[in-house]
């Protein structure tokens, strides 16, 4: 079934309950009541609610991390903390829940695959704040975004893209918005798409969108294409042994081998249920040795020093955060990447002498 047939079919069925999508780790939720949308939930870390806003710039990193830690001794809802902190008004709060929610759904609309499903009800009114959207608003942005996509993908093949200025722009005259500022700004600092993304917290069609935007302008152009590494796909049998890894306490195997699975069998429940758990025993293995929570990471060599190291985009941000004050649980909680992969980054970054823990 097709997006679009999808969400119209829950509205005019009047649906309530909690309609899950899935591709690869990420995990998006829209919860429905007689048709209309009243919230929505990602695991990934760019459609949270607090990096939205510091996308769009409502709310500092140091307010952020202020609410986080609320959160943490409260168990209130984020937004709920942020207008009792006076850092956003109850008005600000309602338009950034429909903004985020909006931009979950039309980040659907870029997906090439994945699976979804329906259930009645699904969740607890209490837990959330409640929101309205009319779900045929959505529709046509969603697919204007899809077209636009199609010309974006034409010119930047992928996020791994490195662009530069064309050396004979000129900037006189050109009204420019705040977002495409911050990207030349980005763009002079030799930074990749996958890097600005990460570097604002932002929204991976936005920044590629206002990209291109300055690509059309012929005020910056593609410098290089860099190449991914290409995902050798495996047998799709692999679950017995993915089952015995895991039980020999073999964690990142056995997430490799169920993802072999996932990559032909994108809805196998029991690879998706055993990838979350080896990740959360590698998490705690990871705080229990080599990076607890309440330790300070800082630098052993100069800052200056670390493009010597070849390290990848998602590395280079976390070796940003880094600013000798900042704990590990901080680094985790105000970072656009997963809990799993900042950690490993850090055990790296120690393993490699850039960094130590205090």
């Amino acid at each position: 079934m097709e997006l679009t047939e999808l969400l119209q079919w829950v509205t005019m069925g009047r649906k309530t309950g909690s309609l899950a999508f899935v591709r690869d780790k990420t995990k998006n939720y829209i919860y429905l009541e007689e048709g209309r949308i009243i919230s929505s939930r990602s695991n990934e870390p760019t459609k949270q609610l607090g990096h939205y806003l510091l996308f769009q710039g409502k709310i500092t990193e140091a307010q952020l991390k202020r609410a986080l830690e609320l959160q943490r001794q409260t168990r209130m809802i984020l937004g709920k903390i942020l207008v009792q902190e006076d850092f956003l008004s109850q008005e600000e709060l309602q338009a950034a829940l429909v903004g985020r929610t909006e931009e979950v759904i039309y980040d659907l609309f870029l997906w090439d695959d994945g699976y979804f499903h329906f259930t009645l009800d699904g969740y607890n009114v209490d837990e959330l704040i409640l929101i309205n959207i009319d779900i045929n608003s959505v529709l046509f942005e969603g697919i204007r975004r899809k077209d636009e996509w199609r010309r974006i993908r034409q010119a930047f093949p992928s996020n791994d893209v490195l662009l530069s200025l064309r050396p004979d722009w000129d900037a006189k005259g050109m009204a420019l918005t705040p977002l495409q500022k911050k990207l030349l700004f980005l763009t002079t600092m030799g930074k990749t798409i996958t890097e600005m993304i990460l570097e604002l917290h932002g929204s991976e069609f936005q920044v590629n969108f206002e990209l291109f935007q300055l690509h059309e302008m012929n005020i910056v152009q593609v410098r290089e294409v860099r190449e991914v590494p290409a995902v050798e796909e495996g047998p799709s049998a692999l679950q017995q042994k993915g089952m015995e890894l895991i039980k020999g306490h073999k964690y990142a195997e056995a997430i490799a081998v169920f993802q072999q699975i996932l990559l032909t069998d994108p809805q196998n429940a029991v690879a998706e249920e055993q990838i979350e758990q080896a990740e959360k025993a590698i998490c705690q293995e990871l705080y229990r040795t080599t990076v607890p929570g309440n330790h300070v990471p800082y630098f052993l060599v100069p800052e200056s020093s670390l493009m010597e190291y070849d390290l990848t985009n998602q590395e280079g941000f976390v070796a940003s955060r880094i600013n000798g004050s900042w704990d590990v649980n901080s680094i985790v909680m105000l970072s656009p990447l997963r809990e799993i992969e900042i950690l490993q980054i850090l055990e790296k970054l120690i393993n490699m002498k850039l960094i130590a823990l205090k």
